[in-house]
């Protein structure tokens, strides 16, 4: 029997038109159908190129397809407005890069205070929460620091400690392991299986085996469609 889905894609296709009269087209996702049930940890693995990044950015509400339907929680993000999809983004989807991409003139702190900010969040409770989640991934002591005085394994912890801090239902993750050494990444791994123990859905983008073996699930995506899938 199946679940809920929080995100589904119905014969999607992405185009991007490139060049100087925008006259060149590049087919990035190609007639694809996805169902992302509530409370999954799905794979997505593919050589660079295939697509990978965007289905996660139209998963996440950051783009739109040029045809097909992407629905999230069933509402066709095509009809949102705007200020809809940007209220989804920062309370209903938390995002983490292989590029951390922190602010870097903040603190640890102070980045993942950021989308409480957005929120709306008081100023204590933006403290509380934010100081509470650095903890959980260990950067208790480290909350002062600007990025460029954490090592990358700490930069990423702060990065996931921002995600999770609205309590996003889905976590999206662009290859979260990427930039960093073979121990780091399962630290990194293990805080991400974690918040998918603790009910978030978890999408993440990846090249490496042992990340996409933690999923439950686990797709293949090539020259812009799936062309295969395991289940964990």
């Amino acid at each position: 029997m199946r679940g809920e889905a929080i995100v589904e894609l119905e014969g999607v296709w992405k185009v991007y038109r490139m060049g100087r009269r925008r006259r060149i087209e590049v087919e990035a996702l190609r007639g694809v159908y996805l169902r992302v049930e509530r409370g999954e940890f799905l794979a997505v693995m593919g050589p660079s190129g295939s697509g990978k990044s965007t289905l996660l950015h139209l998963m996440g509400c950051l783009d739109r397809p040029t045809r097909g339907r992407v629905l999230f929680e069933g509402e066709d993000i095509s009809s949102m407005r705007p200020a809809t999809l940007a209220r989804i983004r920062n309370r209903r989807v938390g995002f983490v890069f292989q590029s951390f991409n922190l602010a870097p003139t903040l603190t640890a702190l102070g980045n993942v205070e950021l989308p409480m900010i957005f929120a709306g969040v008081p100023r204590g409770e933006r403290l509380r929460r934010a100081r509470e989640l650095l903890a959980r991934v260990g950067l208790r002591e480290r909350e002062r620091h600007l990025p460029n005085e954490l090592s990358g394994g700490e930069q990423q912890r702060v990065a996931i400690a921002r995600a999770l801090v609205n309590s996003p239902d889905l976590l999206l993750a662009d290859e979260p392991t990427g930039n960093l050494d073979t121990e780091t990444g399962r630290e990194v791994l293990s805080l991400i299986s974690g918040a998918h123990g603790g009910g978030v859905t978890v999408v993440v983008v990846t090249h490496d085996p042992e990340v996409a073996a933690a999923a439950v699930r686990a797709l293949r995506i090539r020259d812009g469609r799936i062309v295969g899938g395991t289940d964990g």
